[in-house]
């Protein structure tokens, strides 16, 4: 939208009868204003009268990285650091069947997530197969050089 204070003002309305309506509160001072070609006194002006903070690009967004260009393998270094987590604090406590759930519930959920909205890059998917395949066959255990449970 323009940054003009009546669009913005507009808009704040709407979210307010949308407040009224559902039930659901808007907290404007968890919200933000990102300017995109815009003087910083200008958009400190708006989101000083709308009451919500002043950001920029990139951020994060329901963990997603937005900014202006193509994401980067750097951008989606949250996604590969849970994976491996979840992978170290969890698997070594599980059968083979947990493994196996393990395997389907994050480390096909959580990829799947991101693709619905960004095309990920090889080096990002080839990280998480590996966690993965070590999940499944190995354990927890990355650097472990023990045979797979099958060949």
């Amino acid at each position: 939208m323009e940054a003009k204070l009546d669009q913005l003002t507009a808009l704040k309305d709407i979210l307010r009868l949308f407040s009224l309506s559902t039930g659901l509160k808007v907290n404007f001072s968890k919200s933000m204003l990102v300017p995109i070609n815009l003087d910083s006194e200008n958009a400190l002006f708006l989101a000083q009268s709308v009451g919500c903070a002043l950001g920029s690009l990139a951020f994060t967004y329901l963990g997603f990285p937005l900014c202006l260009s193509k994401p980067k393998v750097v951008d989606f270094w949250p996604l590969i650091s849970k994976c491996e987590r979840r992978l170290a604090s969890t698997s070594i406590f599980l059968s083979q069947a947990g493994k196996l759930q393990l395997t389907n519930a994050v480390f096909s959920a959580l990829p799947t997530f991101y693709m619905c909205t960004f095309k990920l890059h090889k080096t990002v998917i080839h990280q998480i197969d590996k966690f993965r395949k070590h999940c499944l066959w190995r354990g927890a255990d990355l650097n472990a050089r023990t045979p797979p449970k099958a060949a």
